[in-house]
């Protein structure tokens, strides 16, 4: 990818396009992160009984295979962003689509043992929760920047949304159709509806085709003709050199973190809700209602990052509502206390998924923001991979959560505490921009 004034490329799509291009690309983005939900834990969870049940497994054992596939899954993500800044969007999109698509609809008779359900954890989290959801991230990032926390807190809130759907939908197709022949009918929808829309409409830096980000008017030169726009205005930094900041390395901790615990909360949400006296039915309702309460947190959290004085305070928030879910994980008995406890695991998932749409472009600016977005990515997906493992140890090991939900509060209030004194990283020795 070059960094010079580049050669505009012209677009059908873009060319024709009645409103800024981002919005399309925004719009796609969200449909790719969709897309991701076959992936996510919150979809995994609702499988785990019959894996449990048909396998003659444990819970923990389940959990672990599902911990390891996913682990393995997050160490290929920094490579992934790399080939997202060299490749762009578009191509490395439509290849994470149809693999994924492929993976989804063989799975109906591909697991048959432990084996091939770890085989199957670390597809389907590879290329839907970690390569996918980074492809689509990163494409509205880079056509957005100072209103990025706007619109990618819209796209968040669309796929929170689409989860208060999708979760019963999920859970009756499963009900009437069995597994195996859900994930056919999850993979073919993959590769019906998104795949063919992501290469049709996807498109890579808005800069290649003359715009610049969030639609502003693009600089004429003398002769009034178009300047060929530039991204080196913006302070661009390399994956090493953000290395070398500490507040990349809070950032980075305090992502795992919620990774950890909120995939554990949502991987066992069957089990925990079912010690508090709740059946499947409550499941789904009460994370209908943090999708909604996801959406709602996101589209305020959207709205106030820009103005924050310190972008880490948005983590701190994030920390805070993880701390407070989790302990009210332990007790909620009551029906008022699932409402309490939707809006703050909302809250962490609003901020969370603002904080990751926005800070680490605003932070470390949009040219190489594939390869640091790919290695947070790496370390949020290796947090999920833990999460559920240590949940189902706590409740093989003591017959309870508690000891894993007073473990994850006592190490989130740390990175929360950080968070609020953090100030925006200078370079120490700069580094030249490099064409890739």
């Amino acid at each position: 990818m070059t960094t010079n004034n580049p050669t505009i490329t012209h677009s059908r799509a873009v060319d024709k396009s009645p409103v800024f291009y981002g919005w399309v690309v925004w719009a796609v983005a969200t449909l790719g992160m969709i897309a991701t939900s076959p992936g996510q834990s919150f979809s995994v969870s609702l499988f785990n009984d019959h894996f449990i049940n048909d396998f003659d497994m444990t819970r923990t054992t389940v959990s672990g295979f599902y911990g390891l596939g996913t682990f393995i899954a997050s160490l290929s993500l920094t490579w992934m962003g790399r080939q997202m800044d060299i490749y762009g969007s578009r191509r490395i999109g439509t290849i994470i689509l149809t693999l994924f698509a492929m993976v989804l609809m063989s799975l109906s008779v591909f697991i048959t043992g432990p084996l091939t359900l770890l085989l199957a954890f670390f597809a389907i989290r590879f290329l839907g929760q970690g390569s996918l959801g980074l492809v689509s991230n990163t494409a509205i990032a880079r056509w957005w920047r100072y209103r990025r926390g706007w619109v990618a807190s819209l796209a968040i809130v669309g796929f929170a949304l689409w989860q208060g759907i999708y979760l019963p939908l999920l859970r009756t197709l499963i009900n009437d159709f069995g597994w195996r022949a859900t994930w056919v009918i999850l993979g073919a929808t993959v590769a019906v509806i998104v795949l063919p829309l992501w290469w049709l409409l996807m498109r890579d830096l808005p800069e290649k085709y003359g715009l610049l980000p969030d639609g502003e008017a693009v600089p004429v030169i003398n002769d009034d003709t178009p300047a060929p726009p530039v991204i080196d205005d913006e302070d661009n930094w390399r994956l090493r050199e953000a290395m070398r900041t500490p507040m990349f390395w809070i950032f980075i901790i305090g992502r795992m973190i919620p990774a950890a615990w909120g995939t554990g909360l949502i991987f066992h949400q069957v089990s925990i809700f079912a010690e508090l006296g709740y059946g499947e039915t409550v499941v789904t309702e009460t994370y209908g209602l943090i999708s909604l309460m996801t959406a709602g947190s996101t589209l305020i959290a959207g709205r106030i990052i820009g103005i924050l004085p310190r972008p880490s305070w948005m983590m701190s928030v994030q920390l805070g509502g993880l701390v407070l879910a989790s302990f009210l994980a332990m007790f909620m008995r009551e029906s008022w206390m699932l409402w309490v406890y939707a809006l703050l695991f909302g809250i962490m998932m609003g901020t969370a998924g603002t904080f990751d749409g926005t800070v680490w472009a605003d932070v470390f600016g949009r040219l190489y923001l594939g390869e640091i977005r790919g290695f947070s990515s790496t370390a949020s997906v290796a947090g999920t991979s833990v999460g559920p493992l240590l949940f189902g140890m706590s409740f093989d090991t003591f017959a309870s959560y508690d000891a894993v939900l007073w473990g994850g509060i006592a190490i989130a209030l740390v990175p929360l505490v950080a968070c609020l004194f953090l100030t925006r990283p200078r370079r120490r020795i700069p580094l030249p921009l490099a064409d890739d």
